[in-house]
């Protein structure tokens, strides 16, 4: 993938800075910056769909089957997923 950053002056001088003082080439080193970005919002968004997962089995009734349970999570995860639509 390649992005072109709109950056200001300052931003762009403080990321060369960095990436030397990292001794890494500053393309390389903004590509692991957004790298371990994302891999911290999966972790976030990995944690907060387990805290809300226990949060549901907290409150299921003892009486229900385990494949009742896996067709309303199914059901959730439907509801929950952005509709997407493909444009050309």
């Amino acid at each position: 993938m390649s992005l072109i950053l709109d950056l200001s002056q300052e931003s762009e001088a403080a990321l060369a800075s960095q990436a030397r003082a990292a001794r890494m080439p500053t393309e390389r080193y903004v590509t692991h910056i957004v790298e371990k970005a994302l891999e911290i919002h999966r972790r976030r968004a990995n944690k907060h769909l387990e805290e809300n997962l226990d949060s549901i089995a907290a409150q299921v009734l003892p009486d229900i089957t385990s494949e009742e349970m896996e067709t309303a999570i199914e059901e959730a995860l439907a509801a929950a997923r952005p509709q997407r639509s493909w444009h050309r």
